[in-house]
């Protein structure tokens, strides 16, 4: 039986060539789509899998209480994470763990940036590592250890043992090499680093800020014993900061490593998603492409029916029944879904390099079990869920009326394949509607008013005794007329990381914990970032008391309950030791994403804390600027490589998940449009092919070309303004919801939707007005003849 299914779906692709290309190629492309965004889901949920020990390891986060909000962070004290192994038995093993680093590698005369952390040696007991070389139970014999990932290893001794051999780090410390590890795969949170560096030195080297409790600067990792309750004892520990600092409004709370990736955004202290929201989405668009080519093939078959129908009725006159006529029909297009899955394959294999270019990934099509399953299970599905209902339509001819002739493609037929084009239609209008919002939305962020102009700034770190030599550097680059201005700052620009709650004022509520960003700056930081004052005035030099004033933003004023107006020469302390006042207020400008609104900020003037270099190049003259800050790097830190960013490169840095998103939209929206169009094109010409006799007697009697393909298109026309009315109410929604996640968005307005629909029914028109073009320019004569 299963051989002649085979027969008869052979001689159906053989008859109907055409037909049956769009079919498969229609089903291939979704299937590859679909198998690709699968793929791409299935490395977002596995994240973190790699590890043994996934399900004991946890994070310690924490919500801080401010005035209007509640914070979420993932920096803690210092001293929490060997407190908790100490004070707990439920912890097994606890680490900190440093934000990523970059630190100058010397070996011999070679010299390099590489990026790494600061970990406690029980970071290699929580986590899974492959020791190449050294000791897993002791990762590190010193406080000058460290441990290379075996790329860097290889980079800098090649195929040799390196343990035992030493590195200096920033041309300062020297630090001997314990170990050796694989690297983590890439869906691995904290797994950005080619080097791990024992966080005894760190420790001892930030000796001042880091032991306080006050201070929340690292982050905390934890391995839970097994059967430990972990929400019981994240309840346990939560007023733990309390005890260690009276004045302190924080609650501590463990975040289950297995949730850290796609549960990673907090809003006033409550959880709300976070990656899992794209792998939700992503997840529909493949179900959407899916149906979209399901679409497709329902349609032409159920198009195809009338052609067998005589088939049909010649199987039940020798003695058929119809549920052997459901088992063909439904074998058939498994067969046709079966091809299909082999050309999807082949695409897939095609394009995995392109797709993880596009998404940032490095994603493996592997041919395992898993794999094969799913497959099969997508094949299985989309066959059958495809020639469900041909089959069954099909089925349900009545053999007298057909071997008679009576059987035409009636009305309920003509209304469902009408149905499933505008359904088709639907998906394809969300798909656009939501591709052109994300990208207005991107475009908008990238290129909103930030506060400052952008253009033109370059910065770059400062190393050796850069810091001491400020003033020197600054006159020299001062003189050159292809700078415009030059300043210098505590940390890079836009992303601040650094803010205290211990910015005082006469008259504050002492149970008031408002969150200040804080920045030392140069005296020529506003005028080199062009932001213009408020009120008073901003540090100047002749001054000398200005390192002991701040300035603060409008947001920070109104935080503090003052006019900007009101609150210069107010009284200020930080700290409890740094008494001054506040000598000016600079407008608003955005140093953060456009996901969060403008915080408090304040500004001090200390040169102790100056990190980086700013300039601002005369316009057209970036080159010349990043010429000039090379040769100030050659004379004062001749043994660091120069590496220099444009802030408005930084800026779009913000934006790179949005930007994936936006890509991705893109590309599969085109798809599903072209699937569509696909499906749109082979029904076209069957239903023109139905009207051949119609369009000959319009043209005896008259009629142009021109109105022929309007009355022709005019019927999808009407289909793809009835799947813009449904379609678009429900992207508008949809996107609602994703840009609520933006303090600064862009409004969606009535016009999106117009534009939306202008595409869909341009792209339809312009499918079926070939095969009209075509029906209209044929002789009328032989139309008149056709049957």
């Amino acid at each position: 039986m299963i051989k002649n299914f085979i027969k008869v779906a052979l001689r159906t692709i053989r008859r109907n060539k055409v037909y049956s290309v769009i079919n498969i190629l229609g089903l291939a492309i979704g299937l590859a789509c679909a198998i690709l965004i699968l793929l791409w889901v299935q490395d977002e949920i596995n994240f973190n899998t790699y590890h043994e020990k996934i399900d004991d390891i946890y994070q310690v986060m924490e919500n801080q209480n401010y005035e209007d909000r509640i914070g979420t962070t993932f920096s803690t004290p210092g001293p929490l994470g060997p407190h908790l192994k100490e004070a707990y038995p439920e912890v097994v093993h606890s680490s900190r763990l440093t934000w990523e680093s970059e630190n100058l590698f010397t070996v011999d005369d070679r010299s390099f940036y590489e990026q790494g952390r600061y970990v406690d040696a029980d970071f290699f007991k929580i986590f899974t590592f492959d020791f190449i070389h050294g000791n897993p139970e002791e990762p590190y014999t010193t406080k000058n250890s460290l441990v290379l990932t075996e790329k860097l290893a290889q980079k800098y001794f090649k195929d040799e043992n390196p343990v035992g051999k030493t590195i200096k780090l920033n041309n300062e410390d020297l630090f001997t090499v314990s170990g050796v590890i694989k690297e983590w795969p890439e869906n691995t949170s904290y797994g950005d680093f080619d080097y791990l560096v024992n966080f005894e030195f760190f420790w001892e080297d930030n000796a001042q800020w880091l032991h306080q409790w006050g201070n929340n600067n690292v982050r905390c990792l934890i391995e839970l014993a097994p059967g430990v309750n972990w929400e019981g004892f994240s309840q346990k520990i939560t007023n733990l900061l309390e005890e260690k600092n009276n004045d302190n409004a924080i609650q501590l709370f463990l975040h289950p490593l297995s949730r850290l990736h796609l549960y990673s955004n907090w809003d006033n202290g409550v959880a709300d998603g976070g990656r899992i929201r794209y792998v939700r989405i992503f997840t529909i668009i493949a179900f959407f492409i899916l149906l979209i080519a399901c679409i497709n093939f329902m349609n032409l078959a159920t198009a195809q029916a009338v052609k067998r129908a005589k088939e049909v009725g010649l199987r039940k006159v020798v003695g058929a029944y119809k549920s052997n006529l459901i088992a063909q029909f439904l074998s058939e297009s498994v067969i046709f879904a079966s091809f299909s899955g082999l050309i999807a394959m082949i695409i897939v294999f095609i394009l995995i390099e392109p797709f993880n270019a596009l998404t940032d990934k490095s994603i493996a099509f592997n041919l395992d079990s898993d794999m094969a399953l799913l497959l099969i299970g997508l094949v299985l599905i989309t066959g059958l869920a495809s020639g469900s209902y041909p089959a069954f339509y099909i089925s349900k001819f009545q053999p007298a009326s057909v071997l008679k002739g009576q059987i035409k493609s009636g009305r309920g037929a003509s209304r469902f394949r009408k149905a499933l084009v505008t359904t088709q239609f639907i998906l394809s209008i969300i798909m656009i509607f939501c591709t052109i919002v994300v990208y207005e939305q991107l475009v908008f962020v990238q290129n909103q008013e930030t506060g400052f102009n952008k253009e033109g700034l370059i910065y770059v770190e400062m190393h050796e005794n850069m810091n001491d030599k400020y003033e020197i550097i600054k006159d020299q680059l001062s003189k050159n007329p292809d700078i415009k201005m030059v300043t210098a700052m505590s940390q890079p620009p836009l992303g601040f990381g650094n803010s205290t709650w211990g910015f005082d004022w006469p008259g504050k509520d002492p149970q008031s914990k408002i969150l200040f960003s804080n920045l030392s700056i140069d005296n020529t930081w506003t005028e080199t970032f062009d932001i213009p004052l408020a009120a008073g005035r901003s540090f100047d030099k002749k001054y000398t008391s200005d390192t002991l004033h701040f300035m603060v933003n409008v947001a920070g004023a109104r935080a503090m309950g003052f006019s900007p107006e009101e609150v210069v020469d107010q009284s200020v302390t930080l700290w409890g030791e740094r008494n001054g006042k506040v000598i000016g207020v600079f407008e608003d400008f955005n140093f953060t994403s456009s996901r969060s609104k403008i915080h408090p900020l304040l500004m001090l003037h200390d040169t102790d804390w100056f990190n980086y270099l700013v300039i601002r190049a005369q316009p057209g003259k970036n080159r010349e600027g990043i010429t000039i800050l090379q040769s100030i790097y050659q004379e004062f830190a001749p043994a660091y490589p120069f590496e220099y960013k444009f802030v408005d490169d930084r800026w779009k840095e913000f934006y790179e998940s949005e930007a994936q998103t936006a890509r991705l939209f893109n590309t599969f929206a085109i798809v599903a449009i072209f699937i569509s169009c696909l499906g749109l094109f082979g029904l076209a010409a069957f239903t023109i092919q139905q009207r051949t006799k119609e369009i000959g007697v319009r043209k005896v009697l008259g009629a142009s070309v021109f109105s022929i393909i309007r009355i022709t298109t005019r019927e999808f026309t009407i289909l793809v303004m009835l799947a813009a009315i449904i379609g678009s109410p429900v992207a508008w929604y949809l996107m609602d919801l994703w840009l609520d996640d933006f303090a600064f968005r862009i409004d969606v307005t009535v016009i999106i939707p117009i534009v939306t629909t202008i595409i869909a029914i341009m792209v339809a028109v312009l499918t079926v007005a070939y095969h009209a073009l075509r029906a209209s320019r044929t002789n009328p004569v032989n139309a008149l003849k056709y049957e």
